[in-house]
Formats: structure tokens, sequence, C-alpha cells
């Protein structure tokens, strides 16, 4: 394996001829590829597989919501992309065939003091007691974002996905951090279409507090339930 720092080559990405290459905090690292090689067929490493795109799939959903990128990144490990730091803190929780209640959205955080999330067929419905009882939060900071993944699985059909992920959001600005909460986040047409078609389901929920500007400060632990 060889690295390259500079410009000279440009940031590199994929394969060239018997080499991959990829860029990582602004260096291009080079690696051999094999000439050629044989897929293992074994039970275990045909599990490892399907372990990984469960894990690879999680971990998209995680970082196409906004807030959770911009954690993740305060918490991406060296020499790793965000994407990678994600999906390492989450391969040993997921199963071959989805993840479970163990996965994660957020590199750890405060306690978030849930009283109650209750998902309906058309909402997520959440009570949640004061923040300030488990973080002190600055004058500076004043919003809340709530960040959220519901895996929806065992389906009605058997034709259907083993498995969805939605993703739901909200941002509550001026955010009372001495208060108890109570809110929901409706459903768009398509996720209560998927919801609808799946028996069970595992919510996985995060708050972060923001800075006027937008800027994420400080955030929870993830609740699963």
């Amino acid at each position: 394996m060889a690295r390259l720092s500079g410009n000279v080559l440009g940031n590199l990405s994929g394969r060239l001829g018997n080499l991959s290459a990829r860029t990582v905090e602004g260096q291009t690292i080079l690696a051999a590829r094999p000439s050629s090689f044989e897929v293992s067929q074994s039970p275990a490493s045909i599990e490892a597989r399907k372990k990984f795109a469960v894990t690879g799939n999680f971990a998209k959903f995680i970082l196409d919501i906004v807030s959770l990128a911009e954690i993740w990144l305060k918490s991406k490990l060296p020499g790793m992309s965000v994407y990678n730091t994600t999906f390492k803190h989450n391969y040993q929780f997921s199963d071959s065939d989805k993840p479970t209640i163990n996965n994660i959205i957020t590199p750890g955080g405060f306690g978030l003091p849930v009283t109650s999330a209750t998902l309906a067929a058309d909402s997520l419905s959440m009570e949640l007691g004061a923040l300030n009882t488990v973080a002190l939060f600055s004058a500076e900071e004043v919003d809340l974002s709530i960040a959220s993944l519901v895996l929806y699985h065992n389906p009605t059909d058997p034709d259907d996905l083993p498995y969805q992920i939605i993703k739901l959001t909200k941002e509550e600005a001026g955010f009372d951090f001495t208060s108890a909460y109570t809110g929901s986040i409706n459903f768009d047409v398509v996720q209560q279409g998927i919801a609808s078609k799946y028996q069970n389901s595992i919510l996985y929920l995060a708050v972060a507090s923001k800075l006027a500007d937008g800027k994420v400060v400080q955030y929870s632990a993830t609740h699963s339930q």
C-alpha cells in the first residue's frame, strides 16, 4: 500500500489497472489488487457479506440526515471517512438480515430522557423529560434538532422487501431545555405506505442542541425501542 500526499495526481478513487485508489483526509492511498481471487461461499463468509450490506445500508440512512452527518463528522476516526466511521461503530450490532435494536445513530452522547415514544400508522409522537437534567446547556444553545430512523421488518406480504427504513427529522427553534417536551413528526405518503406493509418496527431516536447558525453543539445517545 502506498500513500501519496499533495495534488500531483489529484484526488483519486476507484481502480487503476491492478491498483485501487481512495482519498482520505487529502492523502491518496494506493493498494495492489490481486490478479484473481475466488469469493468464499462458506456459510460464515456469506453471512459476513450480508451483515456488511445491512450495515452499509444503515450507515447511508444515518448520514442522509444532516444533523447526524455533522455529529459523525465530529467523531470521525483518524484515517477513516465519516461513512467508514459510522459503519465501524455499527457493524458489531447488525444481523445478517437487518439492523438490530442495538444499532446506533449517534456515537455516544448524553442519555436521552424519553418518557414515551409511540409509532402510529402516520406519525411518531414523543415525550421527553427536561434535557437540562441530563446535560449542561449554554445560553448559545438555542435550538433542538430531532432525528429518527424507523426500521420496519416482518412484511405482511412475503414478496415485499424483508425490511425498509424511513427517516424522520424535526427542528425546534428557541427550544426550552429546562422544560419537558411533547411533540410529533408526521409521515409523508410514501412513509405511510411503507409502515402499512410491516408487522414490526424498531425506533432509533436522538436529539442535538444547536447554535443559532445551525451548528450542532451537543447530542444525545441513541434511544432505541
